[in-house]
């Protein structure tokens, strides 16, 4: 029996296996951040970006509707797979218990936590503006309007601030370290302001 020639369709299903997959967990309350990441979404990129089902807003119970997922995706972190969770610390610090028992979870799942202190949006302000200033929720909502006047919540904002990228991400790490110097802990209400939101960035703009 004559060797089976490889024809293109085969070749097209080669390239989709091999392809990895980014599982992203995101709160529910809002579409904020999905709006955001579809922006990374690139059918000629090598891989796959995913959202979680569900509408959870705590991050414990995201974390736990992620393994779930995992399961059923039967993702392999030894293949280049991987998954995050995104939420918002706020400022409320009777969070720090919950955001302490899902990092604890997330840790023993191979889940990459990303935590902004307060909000996401404080991301999006990096792209203007450096700051260490300690604020809620609405003031850094605030502040970003006075330099991006149309902002609401799901706008995407990306075109407009993707070529501050690369000052965004650098004053990021910036701001963590001052955090961190300042004895506050990653991923709890204290650490405020501080965003996580440039790893999962960096991860995904470096992937071919």
């Amino acid at each position: 029996m004559g060797r089976r020639v490889e024809n293109s369709s085969d070749r097209v299903r080669k390239i989709r296996k091999q392809k990895s997959k980014v599982l992203i967990a995101v709160e529910g309350k809002n579409k904020t951040e999905k709006t955001y990441f579809s922006n990374f979404e690139d059918s000629k990129k090598s891989y796959n970006v995913t959202y979680v089902r569900g509408n959870n807003t705590d991050p414990l119970s995201l974390v736990k509707m992620l393994i779930k997922e995992i399961d059923e995706l039967k993702l392999d972190f030894t293949d280049d797979d991987v998954a995050y969770c995104i939420f918002d610390t706020d400022v409320d610090t009777n969070k720090n218990k919950i955001i302490k028992e899902a990092i604890h979870l997330a840790n023993k799942n191979n889940i990459r936590i990303i935590t902004s202190s307060p909000c996401i949006e404080l991301w999006f302000l990096l792209h203007y503006n450096y700051t260490t200033a300690n604020m809620d929720n609405e003031e850094i909502i605030k502040r970003l309007k006075k330099y991006y006047l149309k902002y609401e919540k799901n706008v995407n904002i990306y075109p407009d601030i993707i070529e501050k990228i690369d000052l965004a991400i650098k004053r990021a790490k910036k701001l963590e370290k001052y955090q961190i110097d300042n004895n506050r802990k990653i991923g709890t209400v204290e650490a405020n302001p501080n965003t996580e939101v440039y790893k999962i960035v960096e991860y995904l703009m470096n992937k071919s």
